[in-house]
């Protein structure tokens, strides 16, 4: 397959840091999805640091695991 085969869009968020306590406050949280375009599915979307952070290091992984598209075509690819 030639072309884009999947999409992780990261939406890093918006805020400030509390001088305070020295966190990060949002008003907007950062948030992520993943689209794979050979199985037309979109995981997530996921919102917050702590949430975004282990989504995006471990969607792809994941996904290849369970894509449908990839079961189909590795099966096909046995029996050939």
């Amino acid at each position: 397959m030639n072309g884009v085969a999947s999409l992780l869009t990261i939406d890093t968020g918006q805020g400030y840091e509390d001088r305070e306590t020295g966190q990060i406050r949002y008003t907007r949280p950062p948030r992520a999805r993943y689209e794979c375009h050979e199985c037309g599915t979109t995981e997530g979307p996921v919102a917050g640091s702590v949430r975004v952070r282990e989504f995006v290091a471990n969607v792809r992984t994941d996904h290849r695991a369970r894509c449908s598209a990839r079961t189909t075509t590795q099966q096909g690819a046995h029996t050939a």
